[in-house]
């Protein structure tokens, strides 16, 4: 019989401590992740579903976000919440507004005290990142006020670069030109002094990218552009006149398609880096476009009005493309119901990690990535303070009672359905009554 070997104490703590460094030198060389993809997540602020033209949009030229549809998978039926600070909240934690605390939109200082806790709540950075991603934000946070609360590195990014909407005094920076951001704690406003903000970020998040390619990372990408003030970018050819304090809508059109620009570069990144095969993007928007704003969506062209700030699909219906080579179906289309909460399980099914221990609202659809059925949504959740409603595919019923088919959007809304309705419309008002408890609950059927 082999006699068993004992260690000493300090001899036991080395071999701990090896197996410990070993282990986590093993994990982070190129090629041995453990079938964990590098995760890139895009989100543009205030893009509504009808601005891009590969979901038939007419007014804006978008060949990068085309072409990464093309190369993945495109879902038709999308949702986020109609306002920004809400949808970003959703997103990081998987849980709904009226769980997470961030109902309303975080921009008056001398109002708005609310604000993402991370001792309270969970993100899908802080999973990531205990699973060995090295983790990284650059552009709008809107979570909180950092010259207040800097709660970045709190929710699990290793290294971030965001705006810094407001001064101690209320004064509110410049997000584009001339930016003044906060760079892993310290704030940048000489140092970027000609300098457009958009490029900034980018670039920064590609550098992140590079210094961290043998291993796994996740970088979050939360756009400043297309949302207003309106004026030109690098590549303007024009100079228009300003139009109030939101500046002027014709330069829309610029911004979209440097916003299409900046997300080339990030996917030209990767795939320099030798990373497209192992790399999930995504990409989608914060919440729809803005109301002064329209487009022409369609075979019939016909008129869009952004909805931002609507509940309804012109203010929630927002793209949402994912490229992941070898894995998903190149130029496939999903239109099963996806709502801001299921991104955190997504993410998490990829790193292979576990979920909060608080309870979440969202579920995975990594699943319909891989080309299997999954269990999708039967509804939707949306919410806009103390307005909630939940959106099948073909009828929305709102926390006031009123229930309304669903119409594509540039159509006018269908009138509500007067109680107490057909026998299949009264059997659909309860499915849909169930539906608005259990977002409460965290049930899902």
């Amino acid at each position: 019989m082999k006699k068993k070997k004992w260690y000493s104490g300090w001899e036991t703590g080395f071999v701990l401590l090896s197996l410990v460094v070993s282990g986590g030198l093993r994990a982070e060389r190129a090629g041995d992740r453990g079938g964990r993809p590098n995760i890139v997540m895009i989100m543009a602020d205030d893009l509504g579903y009808e601005c891009l033209s590969c979901y038939g949009g007419r007014s804006y030229q978008t060949p990068r976000l085309d072409q990464l549809a093309a190369e993945g998978m495109k879902f038709t039926h999308a949702f986020s919440t109609p306002y920004c600070s809400p949808s970003r909240a959703q997103l990081l934690t998987g849980r709904y507004p009226l769980h997470n605390g961030i109902k309303r939109v975080i921009f008056l200082p001398d109002k708005h005290r609310e604000f993402l806790d991370p001792r309270k709540e969970t993100g899908f950075a802080k999973l990531l990142q205990n699973k060995g991603y090295a983790t990284a934000i650059a552009g709008k946070w809107q979570l909180s006020f950092l010259y207040e609360r800097d709660t970045v590195n709190g929710f699990g990014f290793d290294q971030y670069q965001c705006w810094k909407i407001m001064d101690p005094n209320h004064k509110k920076n410049s997000r584009y030109f001339d930016p003044v951001f906060v760079r892993n704690g310290e704030t940048l406003e000489k140092q970027l002094q000609g300098k457009y903000g958009p490029d900034v970020n980018a670039e920064f998040l590609i550098r992140f990218m590079k210094e961290n390619k043998d291993r796994p990372f996740m970088v979050y990408y939360t756009m400043l552009l297309p949302h207003y003030p309106w004026g030109p970018t690098p590549d303007s050819d024009k100079v228009l006149p300003k139009v109030g304090g939101k500046g002027n809508p014709d330069y829309f059109p610029d911004m979209v398609n440097y916003m299409d620009k900046l997300v080339g570069r990030i996917v030209d990144a990767v795939d320099d880096l030798g990373l497209k095969e192992n790399t999930v993007i995504m990409f989608t928007g914060d919440n729809g476009t803005q109301k002064p704003l329209t487009s022409r969506w369609g075979p019939d062209n016909r008129v869009v009005h952004g909805g931002k700030g609507d509940p309804s699909d012109a203010g929630t219906r927002v793209p949402l493309i994912v490229r992941w080579p070898g894995k998903i179906k190149a130029g496939s289309i999903n239109e099963d119901l996806v709502d801001f909460s299921d991104l955190l399980p997504t993410f998490a099914d990829l790193a292979q990690s576990s979920l909060p221990e608080l309870p979440i609202n969202g579920r995975s659809f990594m699943p319909q990535l891989l080309g299997e059925k999954g269990v999708p949504r039967k509804w939707v959740h949306i919410e806009k303070q103390g307005i909630r409603y939940v959106r099948s595919q073909d009828w929305i019923l709102t926390n006031k009672g009123d229930m309304r088919p669903v119409v594509e959007i540039g159509q006018a809304p269908a009138a509500a359905i007067d109680l107490p309705g057909t026998p299949e419309q009264r059997r659909i008002r309860k499915q849909l009554s169930a539906a608005l408890k259990a977002a409460v609950s965290f049930k899902q059927e």
